[in-house]
């Protein structure tokens, strides 16, 4: 396990042209938490279990939680 996501948050960071310290800034978390993601240490069964839940119910992450991006709202 692991092996799937943990390469892509790098690859998608870096896409971006992001360092792990600006990720870590915008996702809230400590740029610790996305060198081990990266790293394949903590916290990446969560996202794998994420990825199978959405394949199951066929959904994105953020219709999983009701994300909405700023002016996407029916307001």
């Amino acid at each position: 396990m692991g092996d799937i996501l943990v390469p892509r948050v790098a690859e998608l960071r870096k896409r971006l042209d992001l360092t792990q310290r600006q990720l870590a800034d915008s996702v809230g978390v400590t740029e610790t938490t996305v060198r081990n993601w990266e790293n394949n240490r903590s916290g990446v069964e969560w996202f794998e279990r994420v990825a199978k839940l959405c394949d199951a119910l066929q959904c994105t992450p953020n219709d999983l939680f009701g994300y909405e991006k700023i002016g996407e709202s029916d307001d």
